[in-house]
């Protein structure tokens, strides 16, 4: 049996190490029996021999080679095989590791056998072992073994380590842009390409020791010894090692290693093991100063977890640049002066053609990268995803590592191509002077998506389309790439619902029209738009689109410079000039949300601006002369509108109305800070707004209408045919009538519905010597509904000689019996000035009718011909109270009733004294009488 166990010995650990002790004598060995915890356990099982099971925890703090972070082992040593005289034993040890730094799971499996040489009084061992380990990132299998020799002093052993399997994983890469560029064959490679692995290290270590201190429970030893460890990518761990071992019982060992090398550099491990019922698995036994005898059954001294080192390669060509859209690496097909090879850096094609023939350019998902300066004739189709670039702009592409700028470009080199270019889905085409003439066109789409057309010139002459995008199904983005027209299209969008930009990308066509736009949707986005002798600069027809044009320069449109019909998404023009259009400046029909802004329209043949059956409208800002119909028109308009800070002349021929707004459902309107004047030219009203439907909140303020020489309808005119509520403020306007004839200053009129209308700190001025103005406010209520008018701070041709007026404020109420008006405040004619009545109030319909009139702290001068500072006509059947007071005037105070008629007027008794000693005359067969308060 012991040959077998040398045998065994010999196989698993090579030649026997060298012993590191000469005995002289050769004991023989001695069977004394000791008594011990571990025969209790066991007591005399014939299973085991000497030597028994032991189990046990271990734990290794710190780090350790190939390890970062401490180490839990669950151990079992099981013998297998003893000799009868307990010489020899083969064993069973197994492992179960659990690691601190990732918490995972590595093992340990083995069997040896040791035999005890009575003759050198020395153990002898070997042992071989299949050990796993997961680090969380990969896991690694090794086949590992060793020798060893144990004394009663001095110890040696030899391990060796050989993983198995996976030896190398690739964890992740990085990689950071910085860095050069290069292209090798028809890739680019560059940046700074890192690879993170872990390996798993082959290697040896060594140790020798002896004991140092030997106590009643105790046994220390010191160890010292070298290691090797080696992986493909990692340099050499050569190191030193030391250890002290020290067993402070049976069951407790303790254990602190210091180990150096250049791979893993200085590590400490201290470590703490129970083993149990004990730690050498005698079954009976001294627990200190252990003989080499009685050792056969100890765990192996080995490491225990697979030696792991972490990698960092750079790659010397940087990265291979990936296209995030594909996730492929770019492929690149050059085209280089006198090329003629197959595509690549090192063997370019010569011209672009050649290029577009190759099969693999057809596949798509390839960079035609063209280095020439050089003209070339060619219609030209891109398959999916192909980008065509010149080396004349700075060309980027997106890559996984962002924005990166191609080597040779920013040469500004540019081709010269005589064709076209159909583009496809995720198209770029960028650095190309692009030449077309005739019916065909320079730029073709259709039913594709994601396209960029950058740093390209387009010059198109004929009747054909410069630019074709038809049924888009993704983004079209134009960036710095003019295109010059002459005749024809310039850019024809056609269905789809992709966004369309243009940006520092002007448009320019003489003798042909800018842009039509065809039943398209999504955001379409236009920049510097020039059209000289076409039709209609700018056509929009049916489509949800939203769409803005930056500057638009229409000179001698025949029809319309903008023509928009039913457009439900919206529409902005936000500067520009529209000269001699044949037509209007702007039009819009059926269509919501237009804004024209900042535009010029000289001399529309019609309108400047025409909205008809328009929700949601704002005309700001712009500049508009001698239109032939109306400066701004709007009918049957809804939603919120604006027309805000325009001004609008008549010089040389007369406009109907300056701005004329009918509004034909529920509307807030707003009419502020416009500008209108007509001068030597017969024109209609300055600000015309009517109601035929809906609940319209309409404001008019801060205009300024003013009549040089010239016939003027009124200044602002308010029809309210509406069955809904009004609510209408006009305030902070100035009527200016210099040596012509004007209508009514303010005129509102109410035919249906309930109002609340307030009329305040206007200024109608009349300011010549000969001047005819009708009057100066004029409010008609015609409504059976329930009106509120306040008319206070206004100022009514405060600094006249010989103006006429008509009144300075007529009130005509015909209908309805709920009507309360507030006349307070107003300045009439203070300097002088010819009225015919200062304040005239006219209840004389056939309808029976009633109101509440107060009419307080006015000044009411100027009034000739007959004329009275209040006049009061009530005829039959109306009802008419007045609450006159603190009015000052230099004539009188006028009351008529015709029979059937009543004026109940407050405090009638003392009206003289309450108007400053205004006379007040009464007259008419109806009933004028008192009353105590009109408003209580």
């Amino acid at each position: 049996m012991k040959q077998y166990c040398l045998a065994v010995i010999i196989i698993l650990g090579g030649n026997s190490l060298l012993f590191a002790q000469t005995i002289d004598q050769i004991p023989e060995f001695d069977n004394e029996n000791y008594s011990g915890d571990v025969s209790e356990l066991f007591g005399d099982s014939a299973w085991f021999g000497r030597y028994h099971p032991h189990f046990g925890y271990s734990y290794e703090a710190g780090d350790t080679i190939g390890r970062v972070g401490g180490l839990s082992s669950f151990e079992g040593f099981l013998p297998l095989f003893e000799g009868y005289n307990s010489d020899w034993l083969a064993f069973l040890d197994a492992r179960l590791l659990l690691d601190d730094e990732n918490h995972n799971l590595g093992s340990n499996i083995g069997i040896g056998a040791r035999q005890y040489l009575p003759e050198y009084q020395r153990t002898i061992g070997g042992y071989i072992y299949y050990d796993t380990r997961d680090t969380g990132y990969a896991n690694f299998g090794q086949v590992s073994g060793g020798i060893e020799t144990l004394g009663d002093f001095w110890d040696a052993r030899l391990n060796w380590y050989i993983p198995t399997g996976t030896r190398r994983k690739l964890l992740r890469t990085t990689h950071d842009p910085t860095g050069t560029y290069t292209f090798i064959g028809h890739h680019l490679f560059g940046g700074t390409f890192t690879r993170f692995y872990q390996a798993a290290m082959t290697g040896v270590d060594m140790e020798a020791g002896r004991k140092i201190y030997s106590g009643p429970n105790t046994d220390v030893r010191a160890f010292a010894g070298w290691y090797h460890f080696q992986a493909n990518g990692t340099p050499q761990a050569w190191g030193w090692k030391s250890r002290i071992e020290g067993r402070i019982s049976d069951v407790v060992a303790l254990n602190l290693s210091i180990q150096n090398d250049r791979v893993f550099d200085t590590t400490v491990n201290f470590a703490v093991s129970f083993q149990w019922p004990s730690i050498t698995g005698l079954r009976n036994g001294p627990r200190s100063n252990l003989p080499a005898r009685d050792r056969l059954g100890e765990a192996p001294e080995r490491l225990r977890n697979i030696v792991v080192t972490n990698q960092e390669i750079q790659d010397p060509n940087g990265g291979l640049l990936i296209d995030p859209s594909t996730g492929l690496p770019y492929f690149f097909m050059h085209v280089e002066t006198g090329g003629s090879g197959d595509g690549t850096f090192e063997d370019p094609f010569g011209t672009l053609a050649a290029a577009f023939a190759d099969t693999r350019t057809q596949q798509g998902n390839v960079v035609v990268y063209d280095h020439r300066n050089a003209a070339e004739a060619g219609n030209f189709t891109l398959a999916t995803n192909t980008q065509v670039l010149s080396s004349g702009p700075a060309q980027f592409i997106t890559t996984q590592v962002g924005q990166v700028q191609l080597p040779d470009s920013n040469t500004g080199l540019t081709p010269q191509i005589t064709g076209s270019f159909t583009l496809n889905n995720r198209s770029v085409l960028s650095g190309f002077g692009i030449t077309t003439t005739g019916a065909g066109s320079s730029i073709i789409s259709n039913g594709v998506g994601n396209l960029m057309v950058s740093n390209n010139t387009i010059n198109h002459t004929g009747a054909g389309t410069a630019i074709s995008l038809s049924n888009l199904t993704g983004p079209a983005t134009f960036n710095q790439t003019p295109l010059t027209k002459s005749g024809g299209l310039g850019v024809l969008i056609s269905g789809g619902n992709g966004d369309v930009t243009f940006t520092n990308s002007s448009n320019t066509n003489t003798n042909g029209d800018g842009i039509d736009i065809q039943n398209a949707g999504g955001t379409i986005q236009f920049g510097q738009v020039t059209t000289t002798n076409g039709t209609t600069s700018v056509n929009v027809n049916n489509g949800t689109a939203n769409i803005t044009i930056d500057n638009l320069s229409s000179t001698n449109a025949g029809a319309d410079s903008v023509l928009i019909n039913n457009l439900t998404g919206s529409f902005t023009l936000n500067g520009g000039t529209l000269t001699n259009s044949g037509a209007t400046g702007v039009t819009a029909t059926n269509s919501q949300n237009i804004t024209i802004q900042n535009t010029t329209i000289d001399t529309p043949t019609t309108e400047g601006i025409f909205a008809q059956n328009v929700t949601n409208f704002n005309f700001s800002s712009n500049t508009i002369d001698d239109a032939s119909i109306d400066g701004i028109a709007v009918l049957n308009g809804s939603g919120n509108g604006t027309i805000s800070g325009n001004t609008i002349r008549s010089i040389l021929t007369a406009f109907d109305d300056a701005i004329d707004v009918e509004i034909g459902g529920d509307a807030t309107v707003e009419i502020d800070n416009n500008i209108i004047t007509s001068v030597l030219a017969l024109a209609g009203t300055g600000i015309e707004v009517s109601t035929t439907a809906g609940n319209v909140t309409t404001r008019i303020r801060g205009n300024q209408i003013t009549s040089i020489l010239n016939a003027f309808g009124d200044g602002i005119n308010y029809t309210g045919n509406s069955t809904g509520a009004m609510t209408t403020t006009i305030t902070g306007n100035t009527i200016q009538n210099t040596a012509g004839v004007f209508g009514d200053g303010i005129s509102v009129i109410y035919n249906a519905g309930s109002a609340t209308t307030t009329i305040s700190q206007n200024t109608i001025d009349s300011d010549d010597l000969v001047n005819l103005f009708g009057t100066g406010i004029y409010l008609g209520l015609n409504t059976t509904g329930t009106t509120d008018t306040t008319i206070n701070q206004n100022t009514i041709s405060d600094d006249v000689l010989a103006a006429l007026f008509d009144d300075g404020i007529s009130l005509d109420i015909d209908r309805g019996t709920d009507h309360d008006v507030f006349v307070t405040n107003n300045l009439i004619a203070q300097t002088g000035g010819l009225f015919n009545d200062s304040i005239e109030v006219l209840l004389d319909s056939g309808t029976v009718s009633a109101a509440r009139i107060q009419v307080n702290s006015n000044i009411l001068f100027g009034a000739g011909g007959g004329g009275t500072g209040l006049d009061v006509f009530v005829g039959s059947p109306h009802l008419l109270c007045v609450e006159a007071t603190g009015n000052t005037t230099n004539t009188s105070l006028d009351f008529f009733a015709a029979v059937g008629g009543t004026i109940n007027v407050e405090d009638l008794p003392n009206l003289s004294t309450n108007n400053n000693g205004a006379t007040v005359n009464t007259a008419g067969g109806g009933t004028i009488q008192n009353i105590a308060d009109c408003f209580p």
